[in-house]
């Protein structure tokens, strides 16, 4: 029976001889039952109401944008390293160094994944932890060798701070398996289900009010999949992208919001709202003309970050309004829960 191995590492305070390495770990075991809990998901979160539309906005056809802020905190990733912007002031500087994701732990802290994590082999798949009360980011996380390793975002799955993973083995033979994985701060792994195969598996993980947003490309097509938070499919009528080929008027990027009942995703050049319970489309705006590739989503409230390909700035679309302005600085936007309390730019601990 095979197991693949979450390396779970704790550097300890030093002690009176000079400290030491404390490895703690723990399985996630894909062979047998029971590694899914049952139950019901907990769906008791807030719901996001949007007024209802009038029109649909059609940006000014000007090639210049306004650019304004996002209204809440954000974390900005570019070639340059990680910074944080909280209002109209200058942006704080976290990481100097390039990372390819990073989060808020939800509890004063950050994980962080270095280039080539979740994608390369041949790359560091460690998961880096920051924590509130020892900055410097530790490596946490590890798969064994030949295994991928892919951090996709942070999250309170039944009101608990989780780690959003998936693992795969044998990612470039004919026996890939990808799995999803979440990760429980202080009690370990569970593992969802597998989510991919040799066909290919999620280039999108979202997750709000009990359910689970996949976007899966497998072959020439893409689809999205629900999920509750023990893992298994839920087939919603409300599902925008059951299945087509890769082309540019499939749906794709989809993120959700906290609630879990509004998703936002791209369609040709719109941004499309739905709320997917009742299965009502609330908004579809236009992104500006030449706006170029859209690269991910993220939503909060009534505001939803657009970020672009080819070093191009995030749109900021204000869904009340119904307005796209630009974002000021370069790099992928995301919006902060719980701002890290950082006097100084923090290390990672790499080697």
């Amino acid at each position: 029976m095979r197991k693949v191995l979450l390396i779970l590492a704790l550097v300890l305070a030093s002690c009176a001889d000079g400290g030491a390495d404390g490895p703690v770990l723990t399985f996630a075991d894909f062979g047998e039952t029971g590694t899914v809990p049952t139950g019901s998901p907990d769906l008791s979160t807030t719901t996001t109401t949007l007024p209802p539309t009038t029109t649909t906005a059609s940006p000014t056809p000007s090639t210049t944008l306004l650019v304004t802020d996002p209204g809440s905190p954000v974390l900005v990733m570019s070639d340059s390293g990680l910074t944080v912007l909280e209002g109209r002031g200058a942006p704080r500087r976290l990481v100097d160094e390039t990372v390819a994701a990073a989060f808020d732990d939800l509890q004063g802290g950050l994980v962080l994944q270095l280039p080539g994590g979740g994608t390369d082999p041949a790359a560091d798949q460690r998961v880096f932890w920051s924590r509130a009360t020892q900055p410097d980011a530790e490596p946490f996380l590890d798969v064994t060798e030949g295994s991928l390793l892919r951090l996709w975002g942070t999250e309170r799955i039944n009101d608990v701070p989780h780690m959003i993973l998936t693992i795969t083995d044998d990612p470039d033979g004919p026996d890939r398996v990808e799995r999803l994985v979440v990760y429980d701060f202080t009690t370990g792994d569970r593992v969802l289900g597998e989510v991919g195969g040799p066909d290919g598996g999620p280039v999108a993980i979202t997750y709000g009010g009990g359910r689970f947003l996949l976007e899966l490309a497998e072959s020439d097509t893409r689809r999205f999949e629900f999920r509750n938070d023990q893992g298994a499919v839920q087939a919603l009528s409300s599902n925008p992208q059951q299945g087509c080929l890769d082309d540019p008027t499939c749906p794709t990027h989809p993120v959700l919001d906290e609630s879990g009942s509004l998703l936002a995703y791209v369609a040709a050049s719109d941004l499309v709202v739905l709320d997917v319970d009742l299965d009502e489309e609330v908004r579809r705006i236009a992104l500006p003309p030449g706006a170029g590739a859209v690269e991910s989503l993220d939503l909060n409230g009534s505001t939803v970050l657009v970020n672009r390909t080819d070093g191009a700035r995030a749109l900021i679309v204000d869904l009340n309004g119904e307005s796209v302005s630009e974002f000021g600085l370069d790099g992928t936007v995301q919006f902060l829960r719980d701002i890290p309390d950082f006097d100084e730019p923090i290390e990672i601990l790499a080697s």
